[in-house]
Parts: C-alpha cells; sequence; structure tokens
C-alpha cells in the first residue's frame, strides 16, 4: 500500500472523530445529560425518555434525504453544520425553562447531528476509501464511537458536578463546537480527490461489491429485496435494545441505590468494551460469513442484558455493561460491511438512509417503552427481559440473509491478483 494513502487513514481518524462526537455526546450520554432535568423539573421517566425518542425520529425523517446529500455534497459542509447542530442544541438545553423544551431540542438539533455525526457519514466515507480491509477499517472508525462514549458521559458528569449544570452545558457546546475545524481540514470525499484509488492502488481496482451495484442499481430494487428488510429488522431490534439500554442504565443504578457517578462509569465500561469489540468484529467481518458476524454480534448483547435481570448486585451490572458493550461495539461495522457486501459501495448511502426509517419505531419505542415499565412495575426487570428475547428470536432471521459475498470476494481476488 503506498504511503500516499496516508489519506486514506486520515479518513478513518475523521470517521473516529465524528462518530465520537455524535455518539458519545447524543447517545451515550442522554442518561448523564437528563439527571439535571430530572432534579430540576421532576418529570416521569418516560418523559425524560422522550428527548431520545424524539431525536431518533428526526433522524429516521431525515435519514432518506441526508443520505441523497452524502452522495451529492461536499462532506466536510455536511459534517460541520452537524457538529455546530449538536453544540447549539446543548446551548439551548442550558437556557431551558420547561421540560418538553429538552425533547424539543433533540429533534430539531441533535437528530441532525445523530445522522450525519454517525455511521451514514462515517461508514460512507470509509467505504469510500477502502475495498480489501473495509471491515477493519470500519471497526477502526466505529471506535470512535466508543471513544466518545467513555470521554463524554464522566466529563459531563464532572462538568456538572463540578459547576451549576447549565453553565456546564455551555462550557461543552463550546467544546464540541471547536471540533468543527479539525474535520473541515482533513475531510477528503473520495480517493479521486487527490488522485488516488481505494486501498492506494496503482490503477482502478475491481470494486468488491460491483455485483451489488449492478443488481442494486434502483430503489425499487433495493426495497423490494428479502435480505434489505430482514437485515432491518434484526439491526432494528439490536439497537433498539443498546439505545434504551444506555439511555435507562443510570437511572436503573440510581433505583438500585448506586450514586451517579458510578452509574455514569457503567456507561463507560460499555464504551470501553466496544473499543475491543469494534475491532474483533471488523476483523471477523473481512474473515467470515458476515451474517455469522452479526448473529454473535446479537448473542453477546443479548447475555449483556441478562447480566441486568431482577435485582442485580453492582458486580452483576458491571459484568452486564461490559458484554453489552463488547457486542455494541460490531454493531456498526458488521451491519456496515453486511450493507457494503449485500447492496455494493455504490449504493451504500442510499441503501442506509432508506433502511434508518424501517429502524425507527422500535427504537423510538425502546427508551419510553424502559422507562414506562419502571413507572408501572417500580422496575426495569421485564424491560431487560423483553430486549433480550427479541433478540434472541432475532437469531432465527440471520440465514434468510442473502449471501453475495461470494460475488464480493471472486472480485478481491482478482482485486488482489494486481
Amino acid at each position: 500500500m503506498s504511503n500516499r494513502f496516508a489519506w486514506g487513514w486520515t479518513q478513518v481518524l475523521v470517521a473516529f472523530l465524528i462518530q465520537g462526537i455524535g455518539s458519545g455526546s447524543l447517545m451515550y450520554a442522554y442518561s448523564v445529560v437528563v439527571v439535571p432535568f430530572a432534579e430540576t423539573f421532576a418529570p416521569t421517566r418516560m418523559t425524560l425518555m422522550l428527548g431520545m425518542t424524539f431525536m431518533i425520529l428526526g433522524s429516521g425523517l431525515l435519514s432518506p434525504w441526508l443520505g441523497v446529500a452524502i452522495d451529492r455534497k461536499p462532506l466536510r459542509l455536511l459534517l460541520g453544520g452537524a457538529i455546530l447542530a449538536v453544540a447549539s442544541g446543548f446551548m439551548l438545553l442550558s437556557l431551558t425553562t420547561a421540560i418538553w423544551q429538552m425533547p424539543a431540542i433533540y429533534l430539531l438539533c441533535m437528530s441532525f447531528g445523530l445522522v450525519l455525526l454517525g455511521p451514514l457519514a462515517a461508514s460512507t466515507l470509509v467505504s469510500r476509501w477502502f475495498l480489501r480491509r473495509r471491515g477493519l477499517a470500519l471497526g477502526i472508525a466505529a471506535m470512535g464511537t466508543s471513544f466518545g462514549g467513555f470521554l463524554f458521559p464522566p466529563l459531563i458528569q464532572w462538568l456538572v458536578d463540578a459547576m451549576e449544570w447549565r453553565l456546564a452545558f455551555r462550557l461543552l457546546a463550546l467544546f464540541i463546537a471547536a471540533l468543527v475545524l479539525p474535520v473541515w481540514l482533513l475531510t477528503v470525499d473520495r480517493p479521486g480527490d487527490k488522485g488516488l484509488y481505494p486501498d492506494g492502488a496503482r490503477i482502478p481496482p475491481v470494486a468488491a461489491g460491483e455485483a451489488g451495484d449492478l443488481v442494486f442499481s434502483s430503489t425499487h430494487a433495493i426495497v423490494r429485496n428479502r435480505s434489505f428488510w430482514v437485515v432491518a429488522a434484526i439491526v432494528s431490534v439490536l439497537f433498539g435494545a443498546f439505545t434504551a439500554t444506555l439511555g435507562n442504565l443510570v437511572p436503573f443504578a440510581l433505583d438500585a441505590g448506586i450514586s451517579a457517578d458510578r452509574g455514569a462509569l457503567l456507561i463507560s465500561n460499555i464504551a470501553l468494551m466496544a473499543i475491543p469489540g469494534t475491532l474483533v468484529f471488523g476483523w471477523l467481518a473481512d474473515r467470515m460469513d458476515v451474517r455469522l458476524a452479526l448473529a454473535m454480534v446479537v448473542a453477546v448483547v443479548a447475555a449483556g442484558l441478562a447480566c441486568l435481570f431482577g435485582e442485580p448486585s453492582y458486580t452483576r451490572m458491571v459484568a452486564g455493561s461490559l458484554l453489552v458493550g463488547l457486542g455494541g461495539g460490531g454493531m456498526i461495522p458488521v451491519w456496515s460491511a453486511l450493507l457494503a457486501g449485500v447492496f455494493g459501495p455504490a449504493n451504500y448511502g442510499r441503501v442506509m438512509g432508506l433502511m434508518n426509517p424501517v429502524l425507527m419505531p422500535f427504537n423510538l419505542l425502546a427508551p419510553p417503552l424502559a422507562g414506562w415499565v419502571q413507572d408501572v412495575a417500580g422496575s426495569y426487570h421485564w424491560a431487560f427481559v423483553l430486549f433480550a428475547g427479541l433478540m434472541l428470536a432475532s437469531l432465527a432471521l440471520v440465514p434468510l440473509i442473502e449471501k453475495r459475498q461470494g460475488l464480493v470476494k471472486t472480485a478481491i481476488l482478482a482485486y488482489k491478483s494486481d
């Protein structure tokens, strides 16, 4: 691989950074962010989860349009705008005077950041630059999610503990806004913009996804394909359960008499274990049937949720958070590699953009559903049982995903013979 392909790995760094900002400040940190709102406005647990619900709703509605924009507009403009939207959101959160304003801000500001500072833009960028090592590159980029999840929850908790929470959110907004500069300077949309080809090849490589590119050359062909809906169903359950766990984990710990800072550490545990999870599952996605890798991710997350059944000790909570993190780290690289392998890299942005609204209903329902279960039953037990059961049931759908990787491997072998 040419030394000039440092630009390719620079795009992995950009994808790492934007996913760290998006997932870390919006998803992983959500259960930390809502604690000051709970203390200030005293809403129900279900109401506290509406911010995440509205954010996911907005992201689902925006996703198809932004997926097209990613294919047509400069990514540096889209990413810079998304970072500023998130920074503006935290600034507005610091000015709230009523609890209804919190979900409105997550809908209007944070949903834009959730789409563009996530796998839709990051994985599209990486998939353009890599072919032979796509799974590994996607895994490294997805580590940004883990890094952000490890950084932002304790950072926000420290700021809130050190000063009045409104001031803490304003300082956080300024920190996030400052990250626009490195993203703007480093982002390069495609290898051709630097006179390169994927993987730093000297001549145009045989695209591994060409078969998928030809088969799924239209939106109609994509949505008629069984694999689109099967993947969407499995990933919907997986992401919904993971999102609900992140959003409710600190309140869950508080119910058990555990301090907020120790609860925040559970979120950091998830982020920490997601780092080896992204690398391991990204590596496996290059070397085995990606469908099997997806099944392994589902099983590991389900095992983590099982550790949270009943009234677990803090030790069992730690074990559960580590397992959820390990499997959760594999979600994005495995899902991304599966979509690129089945539908082709040329269709990647469109396929993910179309799939995100399909994922939206359960992602919208899961966080407040878990909060509602706690409001009614006084415990999160049955919520975790439901999520784990749905994930185990989804394993039966994995064999229904069509295996187009044989066409992909043939193209890769032709490319390697160059």
